[in-house]
């Protein structure tokens, strides 16, 4: 039984993740390959160190780790608590699915531990004691914004992320122009320049806050693929990758450069309704502890029909 496994392996396998993140990465594209190749070479980037949004390494435990989340390859996804060592729960209770217990969880931490920014648990892969244990966990962590909700393609989600945490805090939206140019993707960095020449807005630029998209950011977006990567907190090159195998697109209109390409973003911001009063721009009723003015532990139906978790 590969949970029995879990209990005994608490080490994460370096190996096979590694494998992973390049078969996602250089080896999806001759041009990313050749990118990296010409960036490893200059003096200033140390390969092996840091936080791939802040150096050109191709990955490190952060986004690697965080990259096992986004369902590029079923087998990983099924298999995370493997991949990295997780001890397996104890809770007792009805189990649907081996494994996604013990990977919600870890998500859970991840975020709350600013390893990653954002996280989306897929409730339906979960008994209903599995999923009301991990909106406990979120529940007591005291500083997430969750919201439950129905996505467009029919999937219970569960999306949290840090209450207060902003864009700029995750990775220089100037530096990422600047890596994605030298990644041979000029129009991609015409577009991250423009965000990061906008100030003092909510919903774009460094001050934006990610709390704007637990709900309305779609993770299936292939418009803003730099935007998904750097809120999902994934390996910067798998980003890259996937721009020159064609797997991500950008808009036409957003090819070009300085105030055009500023316009053009600001046309297409992947936000839905949000409340202008609060910065977070979630709807109070769905706030971890009840929102303003509601009493913790209750359940709120809200305008468009998705509930609120039971806080």
């Amino acid at each position: 039984d590969d949970l029995d496994c879990m209990s005994a392996n608490n080490a994460s396998d370096s190996a096979a993740i590694g494998r992973f993140i390049v078969s996602q990465s250089l080896g999806q594209s001759a041009d990313a390959k050749r990118c990296f190749a010409a960036e490893l070479r200059r003096p200033e980037v140390a390969p092996s160190g840091g936080w791939c949004c802040k150096s050109s390494s191709l990955w490190c435990a952060g986004c690697g780790h965080n990259f096992l989340w986004s369902g590029a390859d079923e087998h990983v996804a099924d298999n995370i608590p493997l991949l990295l060592g997780l001890p397996k729960s104890t809770a007792p209770c009805e189990r649907r699915l081996p494994g996604e217990l013990e990977a919600a969880l870890c998500l859970v931490d991840r975020v709350s531990r600013r390893l990653k920014p954002l996280g989306f648990v897929v409730l339906d892969n979960l008994s209903q004691q599995e999923g009301d244990l991990v909106r406990s966990e979120v529940q007591q962590t005291g500083t997430l914004i969750a919201v439950e909700y129905r996505s467009a393609y029919g999937m219970s989600l569960l999306g949290f992320c840090l209450r207060g945490r902003r864009v700029g805090e995750i990775v220089s939206l100037e530096g990422l122009g600047d890596f994605y140019t030298r990644a041979g993707l000029p129009g991609v960095a015409a577009e991250v320049h423009a965000w990061h020449s906008v100030r003092r807005s909510p919903t774009m630029g460094p001050e934006a806050m990610i709390s704007r998209y637990v709900k309305s950011f779609d993770v299936e977006d292939t418009q803003m693929g730099w935007l998904t990567g750097i809120l999902l907190g994934y390996p910067l090159w798998t980003t890259a990758a996937r721009y020159h195998s064609g797997a991500l697109t950008l808009r036409p209109a957003d090819r070009r450069g300085g105030e055009a390409a500023c316009e053009a973003v600001m046309r297409h911001l992947p936000i839905d309704e949000v409340d202008e009063e609060d910065p977070e721009g979630v709807p109070s009723e769905v706030l971890v502890g009840g929102g303003r003015g509601r009493p913790s532990g209750t359940r709120i139906v809200m305008r468009s029909g998705e509930r609120g978790i039971l806080v």
